[in-house]
């Protein structure tokens, strides 16, 4: 099964978000900082992990803007003026406390992209007339492998050969990476954009997608993200939208990540829980 664990998360920077203006209408994970002006988060009210609007590992500065709906985790410092309203939420500090395990999840979805990448592929890409002809085989779950520069340099789209509402998994090759021209067609699919070796990824368009690249900065560029969103570091005013959250899918070859060894510890704790429990009701109904 191929899922993105984000745990209702709209966008997830496994190292710092920092933007000087914009918004997520959904919630924002982050590995260590969070910096924001002139910013809205979470207006459409889809929180993470039960109830959190963002999580910074580390340190928040957010000096005008809203956070809106959900409640908000910080690990170090929150530094947080009083031009930016929280609705009366709470903004909590504290390793002690943290909601989830981002280095985990970052570990995970770093496991989750190289995976993808080793798939075989069942449609193609090719370029004609300056655009890229997607063909498909008809199937649920389609792989296409295009390298970084051949998808920066089309403009629009033609597609054939899909199954409609069928997951398109694209595996993209290249450090570097952009998104230019129109996307318009991708909305009818259930699109991964897995960009597993781009250590830079420009976004310069409007798309309804989902992003995966786990080992990527985006600095700067303009437009809309409508989807999910996986970086490394997130320095954009690019807006990033609470819809088209990528669907966990059944795919085939697909290697399901191996649990962190804390992942294990957790479980395995669990378990003796459970045993322990069971013990003592035994030994109660031996009384």
């Amino acid at each position: 099964m191929v899922d993105l664990n984000l745990h209702g998360a709209n966008v997830f920077a496994l190292t710092d978000f920092k933007a000087p203006s914009a918004d997520v209408e959904g919630a924002i994970l982050a590995g260590r900082d969070v910096q924001l002006s002139n910013y809205s988060v979470n207006d459409k009210n889809v929180d993470a992990y039960g109830g959190y609007s963002l999580i910074a590992g580390r340190n928040l500065n957010f000096s005008s803007g809203s956070i809106k709906n959900g409640n908000t985790y910080v690990g170090g410092t929150a530094n947080v003026t009083q031009s930016v309203d929280v609705y009366g939420k709470k903004i909590q500090t504290g390793a002690a406390n943290a909601p989830a395990n981002l280095t985990a999840l970052a570990t995970q979805l770093k496991s989750t992209s190289n995976s993808l990448s080793t798939l075989a592929t069942t449609g193609s890409a090719t370029v004609q007339w300056g655009g890229l002809n997607i063909t498909g085989s008809k199937s649920k779950v389609e792989v296409i492998d295009i390298d970084a520069k051949t998808l920066s340099s089309v403009t629009y789209f033609n597609f054939s050969d899909l199954s409609s509402g069928s997951t398109l998994i694209f595996n993209i090759t290249g450090t570097s990476g952009a998104f230019y021209g129109g996307y318009q067609g991708f909305e009818k699919y259930n699109v991964l954009f897995n960009f597993y070796q781009a250590k830079d990824l420009g976004i310069h368009t409007g798309l309804t997608a989902n992003v995966l690249a786990p080992l990527a900065t985006v600095n700067g560029g303009s437009g809309v993200i409508n989807g999910n969103v996986v970086v490394d570091n997130w320095l954009s005013s690019v807006q990033i939208n609470a819809n088209h959250y990528f669907k966990p899918t059944t795919v085939t070859g697909f290697m399901t990540p191996v649990p962190e060894p804390e992942t294990y510890a957790m479980l395995l704790a669990g378990l003796g829980v459970v045993g322990f429990m069971a013990r003592r009701r035994q030994r109660a109904a031996a009384r």
